[in-house]
C-alpha cells in the first residue's frame, strides 16, 4: 500500500533482508515501509531484531514524490539445520520529482520504464503495483519484464492518486475531486458527501477502514487531514497530514502538528511517535 511525502521501505542489514533469497535474521514475515523527509529523500524500514529507518536516496539526488512498500517474507526450514530462509517479494517503489519510476532491488533503486511522467505509485503484492502516469491513467507492473505495461483508465477522468488494496483492489482519486474503486472489471464512483466543501488530496485502504486525506473548508487542522469514509460521509480520524495502513494492519500517520511520524499497532489503544524519526519532519508516508 502506499501515501505521498514520507513513505515507508527497508533492508535488514540493508544488505542481508532486501536480498532475493537469504538466511533469515529473524523468523518473522514483516512488512517493508518507505517515508519520505521533508527534503524528498526516501527512508527504508523493517520490522525486525534492528528495527531500523535507513536512508536510502533515489538516484542523481532527485526527490521521492511517492512511495509504496513490500513485503519480506520468512520460509522455515525442514530441520534445526535449515533455518529455513527469508525472501524479499520486490514490490516496493518510488516516484522521483522527474517522473521517473524506481523499484527497489540489489539493495538500491534501480530504474523502470513504461511509466513516463509518474505522479504516484502503489502496491499490494508485486503481482498488484501500479504507477499513475503522466496523462492520469494507470499503468500495472509486470515482473518478468520489469517494466510498467497496459493502459487503466477512467471515462473522462484523470486519476492523481491511488491505493492498492487486499487483493488488488484499487481506490483512486481523480483530478475533478473524485472516488473511484476498480473490483478488477469496472470502475465505479464512490459516494463522497462533502461536494465542493472539500478537495480529496491522498487515499489509503487497510484494516477495514478507508481513509481520505483531504482538505475541508473550515477546518482548523491546517491544509489537510485525515478522514475515515463512512457511507459517503468524512468522519474526522485525528490531525495527520497523511496515512497509510501496511499489510499487517500497522497504521502510520504523519502529526499535522508536528509533522513527524506516529504508528499504531493492531491492538493498540492510541498513537504513539516513531521514536527514531522523531526528528525527522516527513511529507508522505507508503506502506
Amino acid at each position: 500500500m502506499k501515501l505521498t511525502s514520507i513513505t515507508l521501505a527497508v533492508i535488514a542489514t540493508l544488505g542481508v533482508a532486501l536480498s532475493g533469497n537469504a538466511q533469515a535474521e529473524a523468523e518473522i514475515n514483516s512488512p517493508v515501509r518507505v517515508a519520505i523527509d521533508h527534503l524528498g529523500v526516501p527512508w527504508v524500514h523493517k520490522d525486525d531484531s534492528a528495527g531500523l529507518w535507513r536512508e536510502k536516496p533515489l538516484p542523481h539526488g532527485q526527490k521521492a514524490i511517492a512511495t509504496a512498500g513490500g513485503y519480506f517474507h520468512y520460509h522455515f526450514g525442514t530441520g534445526p539445520d535449515d533455518k529455513g530462509y527469508a525472501y524479499y517479494e520486490g514490490a516496493t517503489f518510488a516516484v522521483g520529482e522527474n517522473g521517473n519510476a524506481y523499484r527497489y532491488q540489489n539493495y538500491d533503486w534501480q530504474s523502470v520504464v513504461g511509466c513516463w511522467g509518474a505522479q504516484d505509485v502503489s502496491s499490494f503484492t508485486v503481482d498488484h503495483a501500479y504507477c499513475v502516469n503522466g496523462d492520469g491513467t494507470l499503468k500495472k507492473f509486470n515482473d518478468v519484464s520489469d517494466s510498467f505495461e497496459g493502459y487503466y483508465a477512467i471515462s473522462n477522468e484523470k486519476i492523481k492518486k491511488i491505493d492498492v488494496a487486499l487483493g488488488g483492489v484499487i481506490w483512486a482519486i481523480t483530478e475533478s475531486d473524485k472516488l473511484f474503486k476498480y473490483d478488477g472489471v469496472k470502475w465505479a464512483q464512490q459516494e463522497v458527501a462533502c461536494g465542493d466543501l472539500c478537495s480529496l488530496v491522498d487515499i489509503a485502504v487497510g484494516g477495514g477502514q478507508v481513509f481520505v486525506v483531504a482538505s475541508v473548508y473550515g477546518s482548523n487542522d491546517g491544509p489537510q487531514s485525515v478522514y475515515t469514509l463512512n457511507n459517503g460521509n468524512l468522519v474526522k480520524f485525528g490531525s495527520f497530514y497523511n496515512i497509510d495502513v501496511d499489510r499487517e494492519g500497522v497504521i502510520w500517520a504523519i502529526s499535522n502538528y508536528t509533522r513527524t511520524l506516529f504508528l499504531k499497532r493492531p491492538g493498540m489503544s492510541e498513537f504513539v511517535e516513531d521514536v527514531q524519526m522523531s526528528y525527522k519532519v516527513s511529507t508522505n508516508i507508503g506502506s
